[in-house]
């Protein structure tokens, strides 16, 4: 699917982090979210792993047994394998860079047992997951520039029994192996052509982890992969609605947030105060002031403390010194506003000091609270930056405030009768984080994985909660980037779905999807089934479904792909014939085109935001197919920013040869021989600016070929045919002296693609080629065909209009000027300038 995610950054029980923004409530980027299960699913067939002839790979992590068992089978499948690391201080030494990550991870039995070594447990993780950020800091200089798509792969194993942990016989052996899945899921967002796998098998099944690693690494796309009782699993998502109440909650209750001091855990802290009755125990690490000085946190006295704290800077104070003090007076303020105000109300809201890292602090919390009944665990802190610039330490204080702090709450609850354990995660753990979390993604997919493993030790209800941005409540220190992930989540919502949640007393992971924004990448993509219940899934599943095979990506730059148009799927592809051979109807290629434009356009231009075809000249026997198979071809998608503020991007398609070799020169696109290569240029920009039509078009850039070549006429024989099965065909009728009217009938996505999801189409597929065919045919059985065809200029004034749905025609055939209005609502979908029947 993808990648689908936003990615929250949850309320934190430090000063580490943003303050909280606001105190909720309903905010102008708010959407509402759906919940969604993920559920065990039969893998796609997978075919034959290719080769791995050339790829020069790394094997970390493991036991030294299986690494060398690993290292040996990728040897005989033509990899060059590279020496293990050498760890020297907090960096690898220099040395070979890899192009693919085999990692193992922790390939033993995890335990959590009450009289076990914290470092043996809980802490187990730092050495090897340090190891994995230690060797990508060492990648990430060649692999942040690498512009292949096809090239980089991470791979991490993890053995939670095969099925990810959600088949009932899991045996959920190492739950610290979803550290290496959120990791691997995030990787993405600063190494964007690294495609990263996570294979799950069982712990036991190890002796055949040399085959399915070299398997798997043959095989790209879905982002997580299980193997167990012979087959191959992936995780589905399912909007699921959640279940009736099962749980009582009420005054002789009491609850425990850990973190709870603010953000989302002080408001569900209060909420249930309120709706309860019940008492409830927020944490934080810092000291609560003496209540008799709670009248002197007034916002004069912060904002007097503020300006204390920054006159240390005339002294030599640091400023990232002073920031982290500013952060935990506000902190400190907030809390006790908090505590006033609830005790204003006569709510039942109490604060306790832990440090949930510290086992004996956890113990010494719990055995004060006789009488718990239900535990929220929500602590976290996120310390987002790239990878190059997080410290070792960062990473270890991320990961071990979720991790570990699950890991001791386990150990102390194990006697107590609860009513049920809630842990906080969050999306960035299930799709990947963004820019700079890798470790807080690592930490809340572990925490998921953690919450599987905890469900089958104690008697009662654990749940995770995987929630988005919640609108400007938390730790989120970029609340607007966010939004290109995710819609935000609005605070009183959240609560509810909370509140629903733990009165159902659920089980398992639980994700709160919102619809998806626009930093969507090709590896994101391709991750995830996408299925028609998923949030936003109309606007997104399209460009998804157009994508094809990516082979080079830079972001905002280029990405070059093979699409295929396969008559098997498309019986518009034969409808249309040149030369008698089926073919690829000219509005489907544009659409492929804009479709492709949206992956390259920056996520600050509005989806659809399309104005403008330029300069389109089209061979014709580029979209024949071969032999009647289906049609391979190379779609080239360059962009650039103009001065006038538009976005276009120059697009070239070109037959794939039959080995499906890509030229390996920076401008083969370029240089290409016209006549073989079809081309136009498309023009994005904002709602509100001036129609394309308005604005002189551009000079083509330095090897843009649009009119290097002339046209050859063809005629007698027709060489175009339009059969009319597919796209209805309209009759064309003289209505004055210059001007031709027809309609057309309705052409909407199923008619075009025999899939299960048809993609909705941009482009009216059908007012194109009635178009082109009122300019090429002349009367039954006779043509003038110009090759290759030549066209202007293309807008589309009414973005958003159904393109599937009948139109009324209307042209100048001397002139070159057509057009096509929605018949049901009168809308302009199409005008066209620059395609004369006479020749251009």
């Amino acid at each position: 699917m993808t990648a689908l995610t936003d990615l929250p950054l949850l309320s934190d029980d430090t000063a580490d982090g943003a303050a909280s923004a606001g105190t909720g409530g309903s905010d102008a980027m708010t959407r509402p979210v759906r919940r969604m299960l993920w559920r065990l699913t039969p893998a796609p067939a997978p075919g034959s792993p290719r080769g791995l002839t050339g790829r020069r790979v790394l094997v970390l992590g493991g036991t030294p047994d299986d690494a060398e068992r690993v290292r040996g089978e990728l040897r005989a499948r033509g990899a060059s394998v590279l020496p293990g690391p050498s760890l020297s201080g907090s960096s690898a030494e220099a040395g070979p860079v890899p192009d693919t990550l085999v990692d193992l991870t922790l390939a033993e039995r995890f335990s959590a047992d009450a009289d076990a070594d914290a470092d043996s447990c809980a802490g187990r993780w730092r050495t090897a997951l340090l190891r994995t950020f230690d060797t990508l800091r060492h990648c990430y200089p060649a692999w942040s520039r690498e512009t292949s798509a096809q090239r980089l792969t991470y791979l991490a194993v993890t053995y939670h029994g095969g099925g990810m942990g959600y088949h009932p016989d899991d045996d959920i052996a190492q739950p610290l192996g979803g550290l290496w899945a959120g990791l691997a899921k995030t990787l993405h967002r600063e190494l964007p052509n690294c495609r990263a796998r996570v294979l799950d098998i069982a712990l036991g099944d190890r002796a055949d982890l040399p085959r399915l690693v070299g398997d798997e690494l043959g095989r790209p796309y879905l982002s997580e992969i299980g193997h167990r009782d012979g087959a191959r699993w992936t995780l589905t998502p399912d909007a699921v609605r959640p279940g009736p109440p099962a749980v009582r909650l009420g005054p002789d209750d009491t609850v425990l947030i850990s973190g709870g001091s603010r953000g989302i855990g002080m408001a569900l802290a209060r909420r249930l105060c309120a709706e309860f009755g019940l008492r409830v125990v927020v944490t934080g690490r810092g000291r609560l002031p003496a209540e008799d000085t709670w009248d002197d946190h007034t916002p004069e006295r912060l904002a007097e403390r503020r300006a204390e704290l920054w006159a240390g800077h005339r002294q030599g104070r640091g400023v990232a010194d002073i920031r982290r003090d500013v952060g935990r007076a506000e902190s400190t303020w907030e809390l006790v506003g908090h505590l006033r105000a609830a005790r204003a109300e006569g709510l039942r809201l109490e604060y306790r000091r832990c440090d949930f890292t510290d086992p004996g602090q956890v113990r010494t919390l719990v055995a004060g609270l006789p009488g718990l009944t239900a535990v929220v665990h929500n602590a976290g802190v996120d310390r987002p930056t790239r990878l190059p610039n997080k410290s070792d330490d960062d990473v270890v204080a991320v990961v071990a405030t979720k991790v570990d702090s699950f890991v001791h709450l386990v150990r102390a609850l194990r006697e107590r009768p609860l009513k049920l354990l809630c842990t906080v995660g969050s999306l960035t753990g299930r799709l990947g984080g963004m820019v700079g979390q890798f470790d807080y993604a690592a930490a809340n997919e572990c925490l998921a994985r953690l919450g599987l493993w905890a469900a089958r030790q104690l008697p009662y209800p654990v749940m995770t909660l995987a929630w988005p941005t919640w609108a400007r409540l938390g730790l989120i220190s970029n609340f607007e980037a966010s939004l290109r992930y995710m819609a935000a989540l609005d605070v009183s919502e959240g609560l509810d779905h909370w509140q629903a949640e733990l009165l159902a007393g659920s089980h398992g992971e639980i994700t709160f999807v919102g619809p998806l924004g626009r930093a969507l990448d090709p590896v994101q993509a391709t991750g995830y089934p996408m299925p028609p219940s998923l949030p936003g899934y109309a606007e997104t599943y399209p460009k998804v479904f157009h994508l094809g095979e990516a082979e080079v990506f830079q972001p905002h730059e280029r990405l070059c792909s093979v699409v295929t148009f396969d008559p098997a799927t498309s019986p518009a592809v034969g409808d249309f014939t040149v030369h008698g051979t089926p073919a690829v109807p000219l509005g489907m290629l544009v659409e492929s085109a804009v479709r492709g434009a949206e992956w390259v356009t920056p996520a600050d231009v509005p989806d659809h935001a399309l104005h403008a075809v330029e300069d389109l000249r089209v061979p014709w026997n580029v979209l024949r197919c071969p032999d009647g198979g289906p049609l391979r071809l190379r779609r080239d998608i360059r962009a650039r920013r103009s001065t006038d503020g538009r976005w276009r991007l120059d697009v070239a398609f070109r037959r794939v040869d039959p080995a499906g070799a890509m030229t390996t020169g920076a401008d083969d696109a370029d240089c290409a021989d016209d006549a073989d290569t079809a081309r136009l240029r498309l023009v994005f920009g904002a709602p509100g600016e001036a129609a394309a039509a308005a604005t002189p078009a551009p000079s083509p850039p330095a090897g843009h070929h649009a009119g290097a070549l002339g046209t050859t006429l063809l005629s007698a024989a027709p060489v175009l045919r339009w059969h009319g099965v597919v796209v209805p065909l309209a009759r064309w009728r003289p209505d004055g002296r210059h001007r031709i009217v027809a309609e057309a009938g309705r052409c909407t996505a199923p008619d075009l693609w025999v899939v299960p999801q048809p993609p909705e189409c941009l482009v009216p597929v059908a007012a194109v080629e009635n178009i082109v065919r009122a300019v090429t045919e002349r009367a039954p059985g006779l043509s003038v065909t110009h090759d290759p065809l030549t066209i202007r200029h293309l807008s589309f004034p009414a973005a958003g209009t159904p393109a599937g749905g009948p139109v009324r025609l209307e042209g100048d055939p001397a002139l070159g000027v057509w057009s096509a209005r929605h018949t049901d609502t009168g809308r302009t979908v199409i005008r066209i300038r620059g395609l004369a029947a006479d020749g251009i």
